[in-house]
């Protein structure tokens, strides 16, 4: 079986990277021939995402065109993988065409028919929920990173699986047990540290993040380690209680903790908000701690830093729950099993 798979972004790309490119070797062990075109190129990815140069319209025209060619082959493939749509939101024509001539796969680990929070103000405003509704229907299969997104998914497909995000978990070294309280993510989620900011001055701790963007929209002082694929995992080993704050929002229930997973695979007990998909990844007082309220986030954060012993067997449930219940290769076999089934 041969599959062209439609990413939003080249490997740097955390979406596209953990929904599809760390799975392509594992599929292929499954008997499932991948090919990749990812709509944008490393350059401008890196331009616009992690340098803050270039424009979201050239990345607009740049996946315009790049689709444009797809379409002319999608002919050579068994089936279609899109991974969070072409042009979520804005369209639905290009998924329309593939549709109607191969089995196409929709999947999605955010809550796209929604304005994305801290996206371009033109985008947001062009934004159209109908657009994805309209993708899900024509889509032979959705895929789907979480219940919440399932649920919705659901209203519109009758073929919908959920495949949580996963972890290589062998790539991921156990962390060093240290008391620095970090936190790993991107130039839009940067604000999610904002409300910790007392918490921090509370219990006079600066803490890491490792992240692209500009470390001045947090309003506090950070130990800031810019954000490179290469550095990421070594960066991460040197935490030792890594934090995942959400606000309670929409858009925030259809995450699906890769940092949180992030976290346990290199044996880091983890603080998160009680917030979508993180009450379903973090056993509360057995691998991690879920918070509400800033008293807690103190709390928690305070007990950690004060108790090497409990940040070792917090990390080390972790880091089973992950290697038990988010494995790359579970993941890889779950898609692997959807697309045969459009194959067969």
């Amino acid at each position: 079986m041969k599959v062209l798979f439609l990413t939003q972004t080249p490997e740097l790309g955390p979406s596209s990277r953990y929904r599809v490119y760390q799975l392509i070797p594992w599929l292929q062990q499954f008997g499932i021939e991948c090919e990749i075109s990812p709509a944008i190129g490393d350059k401008l990815y890196t331009d616009i995402y992690l340098g803050g140069r270039g424009s979201r319209r050239t990345a607009l025209a740049a996946a315009w065109k790049t689709r444009r060619a797809d379409l002319q082959r999608v002919d050579e493939f068994n089936a279609v993988f899109v991974q969070k749509g072409v042009f979520p939101g804005l369209c639905s024509g290009f998924e329309r065409k593939i549709a109607a001539r191969k089995p196409l796969v929709f999947d999605l680990d955010d809550a796209v028919w929604l304005p994305s929070e801290g996206g371009n103000p033109l985008l947001r405003a062009l934004h159209r929920e109908r657009a994805v509704q309209d993708i899900m229907r024509c889509a032979a299969a959705v895929i789907a990173g979480n219940e919440f997104l399932a649920e919705y998914a659901s209203h519109f497909n009758r073929s919908v699986t959920v495949v949580p995000s996963s972890i290589d978990v062998a790539a991921y070294p156990h962390a060093t047990n240290s008391n620095i309280v970090g936190w790993i993510g991107s130039s839009t989620t940067l604000p999610y540290l904002k409300p910790l900011s007392p918490v921090f001055t509370e219990l006079g701790i600066t803490p890491r993040v490792i992240a692209s963007g500009n470390p001045k929209v947090l309003g506090f002082h950070a130990d800031f380690r810019r954000w490179r694929l290469e550095t990421e995992i070594n960066e991460l080993a040197e935490i030792g209680i890594g934090i995942a704050p959400l606000p309670d929002t929409a858009w925030e229930q259809g995450k699906c903790g890769v940092k949180v997973l992030q976290y346990m695979a290199c044996s880091i007990p983890v603080v998160a908000s009680a917030v979508g998909v993180q009450k379903q990844i973090i056993q509360h007082g057995e691998n991690g701690f879920l918070v509400k309220t800033e008293a807690e986030w103190t709390e928690r954060l305070w007990m950690l830093l004060a108790d090497a012993a409990l940040r070792a067997r917090l990390g080390a449930a972790g880091r089973r729950r992950v290697e038990e219940n988010f494995t790359v290769t579970s993941a890889a076999a779950q898609v692997a099993a959807v697309l045969r089934r459009l194959g067969s």
